[in-house]
């Protein structure tokens, strides 16, 4: 769906009365934007030709962030679709297991924003110096993206009945936080030097 609308059709969508999963599908889709940017830095810098040494460095970003991109707008078509989904919570038939679902989705969505963050090393040490500016927008789309990825899971994890699958997820949530808080960190100190 959200492939073959114009922006101010998304817009127009999302600002709909339908509140189903408008969280988890502006996610997506920042992440996705957030993708997209950092792939034109890429590209831009290789095919200027501005760094012939780190080409293939910026190459493997390349593909990473397009494979990150396409993976985020199958996650906004898939959480578009979750109305249906939510009125069957309301009506009570398999609570447990969609809110369970849901929070595994929205993790799923954290994680590609967070490898939209490891690529952000390599856009800013290597891509165009005058996409700067860029490479750390890219970087802050993504980071904000990730966070509201794990609002989400929160979200659903306080509703989840089940201890062990609410306490395992949380203990990932927390190590993944953890990971990210620091991934951020670094690239804070590099994009600051």
């Amino acid at each position: 769906m959200y492939k073959d609308m114009t922006f101010e059709e998304i817009l127009n969508k999302i600002s709909s009365t339908d509140p189903a999963s408008a969280g988890e599908t502006v996610t997506a889709l920042v992440g996705a934007l957030a993708s997209a940017l950092g792939y034109m830095v890429a590209n831009y810098t290789i095919s200027n030709g501005n760094d012939k040494d780190y080409e293939n460095t910026l190459e493997v970003a390349l593909e990473n962030l397009i494979d990150i991109k396409e993976k985020l707008m199958e996650y906004a078509e898939e959480a578009s679709k979750y109305a249906e989904r939510i009125k069957n919570v309301k009506e009570g038939k398999d609570k447990d297991n969609f809110l369970t679902a849901a929070a595994f989705f929205s993790f799923n969505v954290a994680k590609s924003c967070y490898n939209i963050l490891k690529n952000c090393f390599t856009l800013y040490k290597y891509g165009s110096p005058v996409l700067k500016p860029e490479s750390k927008i890219t970087c802050y789309l993504a980071w904000a993206a990730l966070n509201s990825a794990i609002i989400s899971v929160e979200a659903n994890l306080e509703k989840i009945k089940e201890a062990e699958v609410r306490k395992n997820l949380l203990n990932d949530i927390i190590e993944f936080k953890n990971e990210a808080d620091s991934l951020l960190k670094e690239l804070k100190e590099e994009i600051k030097g």
